[in-house]
């Protein structure tokens, strides 16, 4: 019996698609960002968005203008302009930006990608998918108090990984994970599992006594200085605030 042929996947096609969930993946994130990372509207810092997704600031805005959730003066003059049928460069002389900052303030525009592209944005959404998960589901348990509280702890690390976090003083760093070791890119000496279990254990006990964890030195650990905004980031410290 003869096989059918498989029809051919549009790459095209699913890119566009790929691109529209990457849209509402980082508009999700703008505007109900995770706790201590807001602006004060209530909004995800750019610059914290941008790194999250792998991508450059200019990108993420245009995005989320795209979705229109995003809006400034100057952007609102530059989509006047063009609606009404102002060409780049004569929007450039108006407004007095180059061409790439226009450009940056218009709407995404379908373009043709390759399998590369779409492969990039589909690994961002499964990465942006599975952090979120696992930091919904590690905040339940802590709530609940489950035995396996630290197991789950350290799978949510693992789902971090070369995540850019910065210290209190504003050093960026990231981690890698081996075995029961956390690698800061800062620092030569490993975070043990049993030191970021310590941590974890002395925040949980604080914030139940009804202690504000305001900073590093609270966690009582080696490697404090980063746990501390991972601890944030991934939700364990309650009334932190993420560095921006």
């Amino acid at each position: 019996m003869r096989r059918l042929a498989r029809p051919k996947k549009n790459i095209e096609t699913n890119t566009d698609d790929l691109i529209s969930q990457l849209m509402e993946a980082i508009t999700d994130t703008y505007l109900n960002p995770p706790e201590n990372t807001a602006d004060e509207n209530g909004r995800r810092y750019l610059n914290l968005l941008a790194e999250e997704f792998s991508m450059t600031p200019i990108k993420v805005r245009k995005l989320l203008i795209s979705s229109g959730v995003y809006q400034t003066d100057i952007s609102m003059r530059i989509n006047e302009l063009y609606k009404s049928g102002k060409t780049i460069k004569e929007i450039q002389k108006i407004v007095g930006l180059s061409a790439a900052s226009v450009s940056g303030y218009l709407p995404y525009q379908k373009t043709v990608y390759n399998l590369e592209v779409s492969t990039d944005v589909a690994n961002r959404l499964r990465k942006y998918r599975n952090r979120k998960a696992m930091v919904e589901k590690l905040a339940a348990e802590v709530e609940a108090g489950a035995e396996q509280t630290k197991d789950l702890l350290w799978e949510t690390l693992i789902a971090f990984e070369d995540y850019p976090f910065k210290t209190a003083k504003g050093l960026r760093y990231y981690y890698t994970v081996k075995g029961n070791e956390l690698f800061i890119s800062r620092k030569e000496k490993s975070v043990t599992r049993s030191s970021v279990n310590m941590a974890f254990e002395t925040v949980v006990r604080l914030q139940r006594e009804g202690s504000e964890i305001t900073g590093p030195k609270m966690l009582g650990c080696f490697g404090a200085s980063y746990l501390y905004p991972i601890f944030i980031r991934i939700g364990v410290i309650r009334d932190g605030k993420e560095k921006t």
